[in-house]
């Protein structure tokens, strides 16, 4: 009987042996997950895919994967870029309507479904376990996981390093004029700012002529930068029918002017002058955290790069859509990117991997979801 002793010791030896022959090949061959299964973590998710940011990318996104009837997850922090809810434009059916209240009749949308479920807190650290599952820890410490992440977080302003101008954004000045530029039509003057994404000479010229349909006059002030004034006249004089005039005095402070209604620019000189609005889009960035944890690539405007048409990015498994991976930051493009961005997520989710029933809807909840589309 005494050999019998010798086999828990036998037993535990061959355990650990096994545990340090899965570690090792794991550092081998990486991708080979089939020879260290005690290593990867089986868990299962707590949701098909994990949607950071309740923006319009966001909800049209998790609408489309709803088709397909996957589970969401939604994290949103209650701070989107118009945070001032100024008026949505240019989306057919929402012309000069609340953003806020667009945002909260797609939740009610999609909380209806039963398969989407929104989380009203700051996501501060995101870990790709492999390319099939992610995790990610909000600010309070709770965690969650999910098979595939899409990152439609968004993005936000960076003002130019100039007195007044926080203060005067975006009432009198303007980042986009299809936007906000029909409310201003009629006006006597307007000024264009040629600095950050308008610091190039033909850019300037083009927001000059899109601002002259709006207003009868129209001035490119270049802040100081006298090198880019002569180098916009060049690109004017090709313009023989041009109205705009160049200004290159530094500006020192922009201040509301209650007498005219108008915006009023201080010079380095001690004069001043007053537009009817100011043009000016400021550079923008996303959340670098995220970025950073999950080792997405930036490309030279600060977005996170893309491939189209689906919008994956450089990390498997992980999409993403509207304005902190697109120039175009409008709400159009927003649901177009985050919908496309949907599809392809779903067709990386086939059942085989996700184990989804045919019918995840109880016909109740489909009845009433339908329902209220009508």
């Amino acid at each position: 009987m005494a050999p019998l002793k010798t086999k828990p010791l036998a037993m535990i030896a061959i355990a650990f042996g096994g545990i340090f022959l899965s570690a090792a090949l794991r550092l081998l061959i990486p991708d080979l997950n089939f020879f260290y299964p005690v290593l990867v973590d089986q868990s299962e998710p707590d949701a098909d895919v994990l949607i950071l940011g309740g923006g319009h990318a966001g909800l049209s996104g998790a609408l489309t994967l709803v088709r397909h009837q996957h589970d969401i997850l939604i994290f949103d922090n209650g701070s989107p870029r118009n945070r001032w809810d100024t008026p949505m434009h240019v989306l057919p059916t929402w012309e000069h309507r609340s953003p806020k209240a667009f945002r909260e009749r797609s939740r009610r949308e999609l909380q209806s479904t039963g398969l989407v479920k929104f989380v009203d807190e700051k996501i501060v650290k995101t870990e790709r376990k492999n390319e099939s599952l992610f995790h990610v820890t909000s600010s309070s410490g709770k965690k969650w996981s999910g098979r595939k992440l899409m990152v439609a977080v968004g993005s936000e302003f960076v003002y130019p390093d100039i007195p007044g101008y926080g203060e005067n954004f975006p009432e009198k000045i303007l980042h986009c004029l299809f936007t906000r530029g029909f409310e201003f039509r009629g006006s006597a003057a307007a000024g264009i700012i040629a600095a950050d994404l308008a610091s190039s000479p033909p850019h300037a010229v083009i927001l000059g002529e899109d601002a002259n349909k709006f207003a009868e006059s129209v001035t490119i002030y270049t802040n100081g930068d006298r090198s880019l004034a002569e180098d916009i006249r060049s690109v004017l004089a090709q313009k023989r029918d041009s109205m705009m005039q160049i200004d290159p005095r530094q500006i020192t402070r922009i201040a509301k002017d209650p007498a005219t209604n108008g915006i009023t620019l201080q010079f380095d000189d001690g004069n001043n002058r007053t537009e009817s609005f100011i043009v000016h889009q400021p550079t923008t960035k996303v959340n670098g955290e995220i970025v950073h944890q999950l080792g997405l690539e930036i490309n030279d405007r600060g977005d996170i790069h893309t491939r189209m048409p689906f919008y994956q990015t450089n990390v498997s498994g992980v999409f993403a859509a509207g304005d902190a991976a697109s120039p175009f930051k409008m709400v159009p493009n927003a649901v177009f990117q985050g919908s496309n961005a949907g599809a392809g997520i779903s067709r990386e989710l086939p059942r085989r991997v996700t184990g989804n029933k045919v019918n995840r809807l109880q016909q109740g909840v489909a009845a009433r979801w339908i329902g209220n589309l009508l």
